[in-house]
């Protein structure tokens, strides 16, 4: 056997382990299995933290020259975070831990020990998406936690370091969900990992850096487009933003005089004349966003519950 695949009758001993003289219940024991040994591994949290902070950080640093007062530093450390770290990186980071969680159990036939337990298959997936949530958690605050002390060395000025952390924070749960539940519902049906990865990272690619290209062009075409074809409905993009505005409105009401490519995604429209941002568009209420978002995370989740209920994996 390759010494790069995963030994089935290794971690049969393994999860036996875990089972065996525990007082945990089957899914709670589920839970503890997947967060040791599946996602909060040293190595796994080193790479994807020094992935998160990477950019800022550089960014950061070599900007230290230019940035002056706290609201340069909280324009340039926001708009970074929103789009770099939580909309392109951190959701790469969710889905390429999500893909194998349930793919990689199919394939290497260790799923067959787990339903031989007293567990059904949607509690299986169930617990699976909870150990996630909690990885996502950690994965966030401590990456935030990390570049909110670099930008504290660099930039004194820099006070609003809770309100930072508390709105990216509530944020990447949403991303966690939404990602999380698109990709273990595709984990659940096909077998294999890469097959399973490819739709949702092709999601986050085309609604944050494709779709980015050429929505100027659709929003200021001459009837704007997006509006009267009503793109919106099928813009994750514009849905996430739309969430984001109304966490980071709850904690600082004024977050929206930062964000002048909330115009990019659809919220707000561009003020010509005033030559910065101009009256919202108000498409979706921002619970109406997250309803959205929910929705769709749920309905991925409950299809892939489904199709594992009856699929063979003996």
């Amino acid at each position: 056997m390759n010494a790069t695949e995963p030994n089935p009758v290794e971690q049969g001993l393994r999860e036996e382990k875990l089972f065996q003289g525990i007082s945990l219940t089957p899914s709670l024991a589920l839970i503890k299995k997947t967060l040791i040994f599946d996602l909060l591994t040293i190595r796994r949290i080193i790479l994807d933290v020094f992935l998160m902070v990477l950019v800022p950080v550089m960014a950061l640093g070599f900007m230290s020259d230019i940035l002056s007062g706290e609201e340069q530093i909280l324009e340039f450390l926001g708009f970074l975070t929103w789009y770099f770290n939580f909309a392109i990186m951190f959701p790469i980071i969710i889905i390429g831990a999500t893909g194998p969680l349930i793919a990689e159990e199919l394939r290497s036939g260790t799923l067959l020990f787990l339903v031989s337990k007293p567990i059904n298959r949607t509690r299986i997936i169930l617990s699976k998406f909870i150990a996630l949530y909690i990885f996502g958690m950690v994965i966030s605050l401590l990456s935030l936690t990390v570049i909110s002390i670099f930008a504290l060395m660099i930039h004194s000025q820099f006070i609003g370091v809770g309100e930072y952390i508390g709105i990216f924070f509530v944020y990447s749960l949403v991303i966690t969900l939404f990602f999380g539940g698109v990709t273990m519902g595709f984990s659940s049906i096909f077998r294999k990992p890469r097959s399973v990865s490819f739709l949702p990272l092709a999601l986050v690619i085309f609604s944050f850096l494709v779709l980015m290209m050429f929505k100027p062009f659709i929003i200021f075409a001459g009837e704007n487009w997006y509006e009267k074809y009503m793109l919106y409905n099928l813009d994750i993009g514009y849905h996430f933003a739309n969430v984001f505005l109304w966490i980071g409105e709850s904690i600082v009401p004024e977050i929206d005089d930062y964000f002048i490519a909330f115009v990019i995604f659809g919220i707000f429209k561009l003020d010509l004349d005033d030559g910065g941002i101009g009256d919202k568009t108000s498409y979706y209420h921002p619970v109406g966003s997250f309803i959205y978002l929910i929705v769709v995370a749920v309905i991925f989740v409950v299809l892939g519950a489904l199709y594992l209920k009856k699929r063979d994996i003996s």
